[in-house]
């Protein structure tokens, strides 16, 4: 008998979703975090769409002010979108993820922090489970099927080669978290949200200011496209110093966190499952096709998983073709039927250059709109 029906490798927002979604449905799960505590690091800008809270019960506390409008600052033209009801808030990145684990917590998931997977245990070809090292000595467990939730490493999905990444496909983001704020309000009491585009702003790329109270912002710039050059490019703290020095919101502001990350920007990965083995969210660049969304793309990859390990239960069978489920439960989500009319979905990848734009059916609606009257 394995130790647990189900090892999770991450705690990050895919990580900790499938354990409480395992949880909730009485798996036994095993849910090992490398850092110190669940939460860290804390480094997305975290902002999604009403559908987020609606269809994967998150709390409202858990996100900060609401967001009503978008104002895109494009390289040829600049535009203000407006709607009288919310289209998304920027999360509590850090308490999310807390609140999840301690959801599967109270369902009866078992959690080991500081555990360092190291690769899986093979039987005969078959993955029966993972080796970690922790705080006491390396450990090897086992369990039916195992996840890897580890986040852009993919340190379990890279090693068993579901995702073969590039240096040249590397995208890098910066982003502080700033006090002394002065955010415009838009219709109806909400915020906005900034984007600033184009060559002379954001190469290869964009920045943004997304207000989150009265007097503070998260602000940062990314460049998604390593290989895309113009003359004279400056660096990514140069074109956002010039948005601080600027933008009126932020003339007082100055920083008390600064979040870091680099991304793996890829084609979406077909194939997500091996015998006994699943990879969720970033460890297999399950983002969203278009705009590469993360959270709550995140949350849909970890439900869509959770159902297909509990049918395999049921049938009692864990083989690639029995949970391979999940990536047609995927496929019928994001590609098939898609968050945007096939027409436009040609034109945001011919002219707009977006990572993290999330999109919901309010969304989806200021996002089109934005795009029809800013370019």
């Amino acid at each position: 008998m394995p130790d647990y029906e189900v090892i999770v490798v991450g705690a990050g927002p895919a990580g900790a979703m499938i354990t409480k979604e395992l949880a909730g449905r009485k798996f036994s799960v095993l849910c090992l975090e490398k850092e110190i505590e669940v939460g860290y690091t804390n480094k997305s800008t975290a902002s999604t769409p009403l559908d987020t809270f609606e269809t994967f019960g998150i709390p409202r506390d858990l996100a900060l002010k609401d967001l009503k409008g978008a104002r895109i600052f494009g390289p040829t033209k600049d535009c203000v979108i407006e709607l009288d009801e919310t289209v998304g808030r920027v999360l509590r990145f850090r308490e999310l993820k807390q609140y999840l684990i301690r959801e599967a917590i109270k369902d009866g998931a078992h959690v080991v922090l500081a555990a360092d997977v190291k690769g899986v245990i093979a039987e005969k070809g078959l993955i029966k489970g993972v080796r970690y090292v922790g705080r006491d000595g390396e450990i090897s467990v086992t369990a039916n099927v195992v996840v890897d939730a580890s986040g852009p490493q993919g340190v379990l999905s890279t090693t068993l080669g579901l995702w073969k990444k590039k240096p040249e496909q590397i995208g890098v983001a910066f982003e502080y978290f700033m006090e002394g704020v002065k955010p415009v309000t838009a219709k109806g009491g909400g915020y906005y949200m900034d984007f600033f585009m184009g060559s002379q702003r954001a190469p290869g790329g964009y920045g943004w200011i997304f207000p989150t109270g009265p007097t503070e912002a998260k602000a940062g710039m990314c460049k998604l496209l390593a290989t895309h050059k113009v003359p004279n490019e400056l660096s990514q703290r140069e074109y956002f110093s010039k948005i601080w020095r600027e933008d009126p919101q932020l003339e007082k502001a100055q920083p008390f966190e600064l979040h870091e990350c680099a991304h793996y920007i890829t084609d979406p990965i077909e194939v997500s499952v091996l015998d006994n083995f699943v990879a969720v969210g970033d460890a297999v660049n399950k983002v969203h096709p278009l705009f590469g969304e993360g959270v709550r793309a995140s949350f849909y990859s970890a439900r869509f998983a959770a159902m297909a390990i509990e049918n395999a239960r049921m049938i009692k069978d864990y083989s690639a073709k029995a949970l391979g489920l999940y990536d047609e439960l995927w496929k019928e989500k994001w590609i098939e039927t898609g968050d945007l009319p096939g027409m436009l979905k040609k034109l945001y990848m011919a002219r707009v250059t977006s990572h993290w734009i999330h999109l919901s059916k309010n969304w989806e609606r200021l996002i089109q709109r934005s795009y029809l009257d800013c370019t």
